[in-house]
């Protein structure tokens, strides 16, 4: 079996095709606050039936806490929480995802630092050029 079997090719979108975003950056929070969005996908994407699917991969640096907990919000799914020891990376992957969030559970002095990245893959439920 070929790549292009599994794999889209280069021409425009179509209606009914898979597409794929990144979306990467880096984080430096409080401690001993509320979650941090990261990254929100608006709920109204799933209006048209869309569906998602993602792997959300979560370095952390270091910090105030030992460790970050990571939340991955999921539309009709509960939350799913994991966490990332200082110096390591949890990757996870989920159908729907609406949210990435991230918190430093202990202390309530000083930051957490680290990276982020989001493959997302998605339903094109618009025709290009319409």
């Amino acid at each position: 079996m070929g790549c292009n079997a599994c794999c889209p090719d280069d021409s425009p979108l179509q209606f009914g095709d898979l597409a794929t975003d990144e979306f990467c950056g880096n984080f430096d929070i409080p401690c001993g606050q509320a979650v941090n969005n990261l990254w929100v996908l608006d709920q109204s994407f799933f209006d048209a039936g869309a569906q998602t699917a993602g792997t959300v991969s979560v370095y952390f640096e270091g910090g105030c806490s030992e460790e970050v907990q990571v939340t991955i919000t999921r539309m009709g799914l509960p939350d799913e929480v994991i966490t990332v020891p200082a110096r390591n990376t949890r990757s996870i992957s989920a159908l729907n995802l609406t949210a990435v969030g991230v918190n430093c559970l202990d202390g309530d002095m000083g930051r957490c630092r680290g990276k982020y990245c989001i493959n997302l893959h998605y339903d094109v439920l618009v025709a290009t050029g319409v």
